[in-house]
């Protein structure tokens, strides 16, 4: 497996008035293509902090990051917009859609930014709805869908530019267990077809979904391991059978 995040000692401080707060301390992780992983801590952890840095939507303080080989910190502030469109999809808590937007309308975004024409929007808007199960929704507003639709909505247009990584913070915060679940099965389904996931959350049944997960405490890495056991497995598919039978 190669690597398609690394990190060197990456480090994040804030400037709060007169004193520098760290968020991030020298955090060093590889994270190779394919593999699905949580970001686990309390509130103050600096696992936000550390999934912005990944996304490309933070520079650290010192450190390195490199995606896919490539030196972030070598890259202006338009090649960093193009990468992150391209390369990098983001799902949400809050799922960040436009109210006034269809669900098509709102899963066209990146395309637009991307200099994607009219048609190829459409097509490809509609295919990645009818893969996340909203072909018969594409054309309601938000208002008009349920909190696991408009989630399912955000999946499609973090997934219409064809990214190779996706960054999901709290996915299921906001949603009630059983939809959750039915998110982290998608989520599943997502990884297996060879796409990184990387999502931060606080809740245990959730990073049960990921293979590996991170902890962080106080803006360092305290653990990292590999979930992909027999017991594992058990729970995961336990998990699944919940969503079925619900």
């Amino acid at each position: 497996m190669t690597d398609l995040i690394v990190t060197d000692r990456l480090t994040k401080h804030y400037l709060v008035g007169q004193q520098e707060v760290p968020a991030l301390t020298d955090v060093s992780i590889s994270i190779g293509r394919g593999e699905f992983v949580a970001i686990m801590g309390a509130s103050g952890s600096g696992k936000s902090t550390l999934m912005n840095q990944i996304g490309c939507l933070d520079t650290p303080t010192s450190g390195s990051y490199r995606l896919s080989g490539v030196d972030i910190s070598s890259l202006s502030s338009d090649a960093l917009a193009q990468l992150r469109n391209r390369e990098i999809g983001f799902c949400f808590q809050s799922y960040n859609l436009l109210s006034r937007a269809t669900a098509m309308a709102n899963v066209e975004v990146p395309l637009i930014y991307g200099g994607v024409d009219r048609s190829e929007r459409h097509n490809r808007s509609a295919q990645v709805l009818a893969e996340v199960g909203l072909a018969e929704r594409r054309h309601h507003l938000p208002s008009q869908l349920s909190g696991g639709q408009q989630q399912r909505v955000a999946i499609a247009r973090a997934l219409v530019n064809r990214p190779q990584l996706i960054l999901a913070d709290e996915p299921t915060g906001t949603l009630d267990s059983r939809t959750g679940l039915e998110i982290m099965a998608l989520f599943g389904r997502l990884n297996e077809s060879g796409i990184t996931i990387i999502l931060v959350t606080h809740d245990q049944t959730v990073a049960g979904f990921a293979r590996r997960v991170i902890s962080l405490k106080d803006g360092f890495v305290i653990d990292d391991r590999l979930q992909d056991n027999e017991a594992h497995v058990r729970d995961r598919q336990a998990l699944l059978r919940k969503v079925v039978q619900a």
